[in-house]
């Protein structure tokens, strides 16, 4: 980063880098004089200055200089970069606000993805860095800082997906910016289970969202278990703050059920499923025969042909009940056998039957 190397410059020879000037992208061939020659001409504006030193960048194969600007100068009469020998010399200078500005837009960045400077570095690996020390820091070390550990990172460390939880307190009465119990679960647990970093990590983000009685029951289980898992954490959040109402309603939901008048046998069954998946994730039936009590309430349910209730009968009798996707393709079979069966009878009306399209005029 060119901003970085001239902080670095500047920091090695003791002057101050909202005072200079670097210059790049200067030919190798191009002496001294020519560039003294050329920076005349182009800095002319900027009054006074001095050359610092020049320096090899391999990368470019080309050759930088340090200017120190020895009069108070207008940062917008500087040029950004400078006709010169082989072409345009870029000119690399910091703008009063530059590190105040890139800190101001990093810890809006961060804000926004529930992060900060400090909690960014502690996922990297950089304890050193806080809030106290991060603006003292400049914007090229930080930024070089963050891009060496994260090309030496395994995996993503850092979840900027994902936006922070809103505010849950398990309060009999919450304050308006609260999010309901169901919401907040649902959010909590798919970052919980998607989100690729440590657990003590998870659960410090969780922490972040708590607040009065939910955040002491977060307190109470990683006291009782300090190596507790952040899903194990959600689980017991589930039993204190779950509705166990809305588990009694999911369940009534499914078992009362049935096929309408008019409705196909897989249509029902789609719709069935809605109502089953809602009652397992309540808790309402137990995942594990999540497939017997499908198949028992279609058979149940819905009105069945005799040669599909036998076929379903004999899949319940057989062995492990079916899936959902394989329960529908058994059903989906016989409810187009019995299509074909019913097109093949319809009878065809033969010619000369009914009435012709134009009626027969009487003879005058």
């Amino acid at each position: 980063m060119a901003l970085a190397l001239l902080e670095d410059w500047c920091r090695i020879v003791s002057v101050d880098d909202q005072k200079s000037l670097m210059v790049m992208g200067i030919p190798v061939d191009c002496d001294e004089t020519e560039i003294q020659k050329t920076l005349q001409e182009a800095l002319k504006s900027l009054g006074r200055y001095r050359l610092l030193g020049k320096i090899f960048r391999k990368q470019e194969n080309a050759n930088a200089v340090l200017l120190e600007l020895l009069e108070d100068t207008d940062v917008s009469a500087i040029p950004s970069e400078v006709q010169g020998k082989g072409g345009i010399w870029k000119v690399i200078f910091k703008t009063p606000n530059q590190d105040i500005e890139f800190l101001q837009r990093l810890n809006l960045f961060l804000e926004k993805e529930g992060q900060t400077i400090s909690g960014m570095f502690r996922a990297l690996g950089h304890e050193g860095v806080s809030p106290a020390t991060a603006p003292c820091a400049s914007p090229g070390f930080l930024a070089h800082l963050l891009g060496q550990a994260l090309a030496h990172a395994p995996q993503p460390l850092l979840p900027m997906r994902y936006r922070k939880l809103r505010v849950f307190s398990g309060s009999a009465a919450p304050a308006p910016e609260e999010e309901p119990f169901e919401i907040w679960l649902e959010q909590a647990t798919e970052i919980v289970t998607e989100w690729p970093v440590a657990e003590a990590e998870k659960k410090r983000w969780l922490m972040e969202s708590l607040r009065g009685p939910a955040l002491d029951l977060m307190h109470i289980v990683q006291a009782d278990n300090p190596s507790i898992s952040a899903e194990a954490c959600l689980e017991a959040f589930k039993q204190v703050f779950g509705s166990l109402e809305s588990r009694r309603t999911s369940q009534v939901k499914y078992l009362k059920s049935y096929q309408e008048e008019g409705e196909k046998v897989s249509a029902y069954v789609l719709r069935l499923e809605t109502l089953l998946r809602r009652a397992v994730e309540k808790r309402a039936i137990p995942r594990s025969i999540a497939d017997q009590v499908r198949l028992e309430q279609v058979m149940a349910g819905a009105s069945l042909s005799e040669i599909l209730w036998c076929r379903l009968r004999a899949l319940k009798d057989q062995g492990p009940p079916p899936s959902f996707l394989e329960l529908m393709k058994v059903i989906r079979q016989e409810e187009e056998e019995e299509a074909s069966f019913e097109n093949e009878n319809v009878e065809e009306p033969e010619d000369g039957d009914g009435y012709g399209h134009w009626d027969h005029e009487a003879d005058d």
